[in-house]
């Protein structure tokens, strides 16, 4: 074969591999992720975590980026108007899903509708926190409820996943609380720090480094049952509560409603993968998320039943 022959075909060679990675790159297009909270929160360490895990499964470029505001809508509708092809995922929770649905004046603020669930990846327990060396126990909290008025909790936020369930549950027992609303989560910590507040109810992970550090102590977990992350914490339910189920903090991925059916899938497919392996799980707990792993239906069928409970507890208690 002369060189030049060579030459030939090394050249033609050379063509057919960039025309075929630009075949897949035009069919595997970058897959972009769009964070409802700031960076350095709970939800967007999740979203940059399993989003390269995502990336590799794929072998696709994933890009991650914060959209942080108005509770959590302005990345929820970012994701509901995304362009026809391309593949856009929403990392968010039950703020912007569950519950700004009921307090937004905007009737056409539909995230059940405009968007499809792909993953709920978890649950983060929501514990009651209180200054190392208090007098704290759920038995206490309940008391304090029950005879002060002024008893003051930190929240990040009005009408979060915290305050509704406190909300509910000084509803039970006839008591009453004075909700401090923060920015966010380490400004609840920070306020029950320096006793700004008695409490603070938090995401764990937001709170995992204080307690473990034993500058703060954690004094229950809302919820009916104790969380496999912390199975010493006594969950608020055991105090002999009506209610049958507090709704837990998640984070979860959704699609806009009208993505390729194929597209939607094959992200769903590769989250299982990926959260069937115990490094992954591990790290996810690491992070201090409880994995669920629910897939699209039964994802879609706790929102449901969680949207009813929010706008019910919203009306009940006039949260605002």
């Amino acid at each position: 074969m002369s060189e030049t022959h060579k030459r030939r075909r090394a050249v033609l060679a050379a063509l057919g591999a960039a025309l075929l990675a630009g075949s897949v790159q035009a069919q595997d297009p970058a897959i972009r992720i769009v964070v409802s909270l700031p960076a350095g929160g709970g939800v967007d360490a999740v979203a940059r975590y399993l989003g390269q895990q995502l990336g590799t499964e794929l072998q696709r470029t994933v890009v991650v980026e914060n959209r942080p505001g108005g509770s959590g809508t302005i990345a929820a509708r970012t994701v509901m108007n995304a362009p026809a092809g391309q593949t856009t995922l929403l990392a968010g929770g039950n703020q912007e899903i569950t519950i700004a649905p009921h307090l937004l004046k905007d009737p056409g603020y539909r995230p059940l509708q405009a968007l499809t669930p792909v993953l709920q990846v978890g649950v983060v327990p929501s514990v009651v926190v209180a200054k190392a060396g208090a007098d704290a126990s759920p038995a206490v909290l309940l008391q304090g409820l029950k005879k002060r008025q002024d008893l003051s909790i930190g929240i990040p936020g009005r009408a979060t996943p915290m305050h509704v369930a406190l909300e509910d549950v000084a509803h039970q027992i006839g008591g009453q609380f004075l909700a401090v609303p923060y920015k966010g989560a380490p400004d609840v910590l920070a306020g029950v720090m320096s006793d700004s507040t008695q409490y603070g109810a938090v995401g764990y992970s937001a709170a995992k480094p204080l307690l473990d550090a034993g500058s703060l102590v954690p004094v229950a977990v809302l919820a009916q049952q104790r969380s496999a992350l912390l199975p010493q914490v006594p969950a608020i339910g055991e105090q002999d509560l009506k209610q049958q189920d507090l709704p837990q903090v998640w984070y979860g991925f959704f699609m806009p409603g009208k993505a390729d059916r194929d597209e939607v899938d094959r992200i769903s497919a590769a989250f299982g993968r990926l959260l069937g392996r115990e490094p992954v799980r591990a790290r996810l707990q690491a992070l201090g998320v409880q994995v669920t792993g629910l897939q699209q239906a039964a994802f879609s069928q706790a929102l449901q039943a969680e949207s009813a409970y929010y706008r019910n507890a919203i009306l009940r208690y006039k949260v605002q």
